[in-house]
């Protein structure tokens, strides 16, 4: 193994610790990563369709399916006719949603803000700065793939 395929590891380790501490630091009934990263999505580009945003958080359709039923059920999203096309609908977030999203609200968002506050002022932007690039990369990596999406 290559220094860069090590430090490769010890990033993906990293991040699937964080993984691991926001999803357990959180109580029971609270949104998913995935539903968070949706809603997300929707707060900063809605409204759209569900095959948009499915192809935006790089998921089946039936998985985003699925995720959305489960956002509506919960009063996070809510369906609209598409204008363009009768037989579509577009999704839309809830007030409710936005607030939760813009206003940081959430148990994770919280103890990411915590975790951020306890880094020196460079080494927060820096940290900010990285993961952001990552996902964008990751995100135009997976998608100039042509893998089927998860």
């Amino acid at each position: 193994m290559t220094n860069t395929q090590s430090r490769a590891v010890s990033v993906y380790t990293a991040l699937a610790r964080i993984n691991r501490m926001l999803r357990n630091g959180v109580g029971p009934g609270a949104l998913t990563l995935g539903a968070t990263s949706a809603l997300w999505v929707l707060v900063n580009s809605s409204p759209m369709r569900l095959s948009d945003l499915a192809a935006k958080e790089n998921v089946s359709a039936p998985t985003m399916s699925r995720l959305v039923a489960a956002l509506e059920r919960d009063g996070m999203v809510e369906r609209t006719a598409d204008p363009l096309d009768g037989r579509a609908s577009l999704i839309a977030p809830t007030p409710a949603a936005v607030e939760l999203i813009r206003g940081a609200t959430s148990r994770r968002a919280q103890l990411m803000e915590s975790a951020l506050n306890r880094l020196a002022p460079e080494d927060r932007a820096a940290a900010e700065r990285s993961i952001e690039l990552l996902a964008e990369v990751l995100a135009e990596q997976v998608c100039a793939s042509g893998d089927p999406p998860l």
